[in-house]
This record gives C-alpha cells, structure tokens and sequence, in this order.
C-alpha cells in the first residue's frame, strides 16, 4: 500500500541549558535558530516572544525541571511553521510503602 503525506512535521526536544543561554537582540521580531541533529544542522525561524517566553520558564524552573520542544513541519533543512515552547516536567508520584 502507498500513501501520500502533506508534510513532515517534526518535533524536537532541546537541551534546556543551551536554549536559556540564547542571546536575544532587541527589536526583532523572529529569531533564527540552528539546530544540530542526527548529523544534519537544521534552520529554525522562531517568533522572538515565544523564544523569550521559553527562556524565562527555564529561568523560574529548578535545573532539570523543565523540557524545551520545537515542533514544525521540515521542508529540507528548514523547518517552518516552527514554534518554541519550555514545559515544567511533572514529578513522578512517590508509591505508598
């Protein structure tokens, strides 16, 4: 059986550490990111609040408490339609002795 697909979306988990250690310039509206992945490098146009946001949810989580995801749909080496979010991770619930 064949099938035929619209787009590849993708999604990405990122090192929190190097996501908080971004550099914002002022006044752009959309910051792009390169991505080193599985031997490739990757180019990722990102709306400069949501990037913003993200690093100040790293900032106000406890280190290793938090996962960084960029999802979009790739198009070579580019992934467009692209967002950034930084999501607290839930601790596991601790089993009754």
């Amino acid at each position: 059986m064949k099938l035929k697909a619209k787009a590849l979306k993708v999604s990405m988990v990122l090192d929190p550490a190097a996501a908080a250690a971004l550099t914002m310039p002022n006044r752009q509206p959309r910051i792009t990111l390169r991505i080193s992945v599985a031997g490739r490098t990757l180019s990722a146009d990102v709306n400069a609040k949501s990037l913003r946001r993200c690093i100040a949810a790293i900032g106000a989580a406890e280190p290793g408490g938090v996962a960084v995801a960029l999802q979009g749909r790739l198009e070579g080496d580019a992934v467009l339609e692209t967002g950034i979010v930084a999501q607290p991770k839930t601790p596991k619930p601790v089993a009754a002795a």
